[in-house]
């Protein structure tokens, strides 16, 4: 079976959000990859299993041939959907029974906040983390005040494993966070409710690279 390739998510990953229709989000992810988006994870927390089907079926037949997705939390869907792999909470179920479930060429990642989770992820098996918030965004202020660029740092530091950063990042804040060390950067809403997908993702795309 092919490695855990991290590497290969890119440095834009586009994040799901909830309340977009199944085909509008499924169309926003497909320009946004068009515009530099290098990898998707499904995410509809509160959606049914109905709904979600719905979004791993319709999302699997339209985007992209070669455009790497993962699935969040819903590892049934992962498994049956043809997903790369699973991305996870900071609290989730012991990641060696996660691994036997997926199989070794399924990569996992972990959402952590501080670098002691980092840490702790790593040590389970992570392949790879996403750490925030790193600034201020309102769909992550229920996990706390954002980190912030010396704290993402620390994180990024304390591990060996690829880490993205997530949380009010646009253009603005692309070359700061990849100054930090970071392998890229996570968006949802930057992304969800641009007048143009295309556009936006290139333009973080670029701030990136210019970073």
């Amino acid at each position: 079976m092919e490695p855990r390739r991290p590497e290969s998510l890119g440095p834009l990953l586009y994040v799901t959000p909830e309340e977009v229709p199944v085909r509008d989000l499924v169309r926003r992810a497909i320009e946004s990859a068009r515009g530099g988006v290098s990898a998707v994870i499904l995410r509809r927390k509160t959606s049914s299993w109905w709904e979600f089907s719905e979004l791993v079926r319709h999302f699997r037949d339209n985007v992209p041939r070669g455009l790497p997705w993962l699935v969040n939390r819903r590892m049934d869907f992962a498994m049956d959907g043809g997903a790369m792999g699973l991305h996870l909470p900071e609290a989730h179920p012991p990641l060696s029974r996660i691994r036997q479930w997926m199989g070794e060429g399924s990569l996992v990642g972990v959402s952590v906040h501080s670098p002691a989770a980092a840490q702790e992820a790593v040590r389970e098996g992570a392949d790879y983390l996403i750490a925030g918030p790193v600034f201020d965004t309102p769909s992550k202020r229920p996990f706390g005040p954002p980190l912030g660029l010396a704290r993402l740092g620390e994180i990024i530091r304390s591990v060996s494993v690829p880490v993205f950063a997530i949380g009010g990042i646009g253009p603005d804040e692309a070359p700061m966070v990849r100054a930090s060390g970071a392998s890229g950067m996570v968006v949802m809403g930057a992304l969800s409710y641009a007048p143009d997908p295309v556009a936006a993702a290139y333009a973080l795309r670029k701030a990136w690279t210019r970073g």
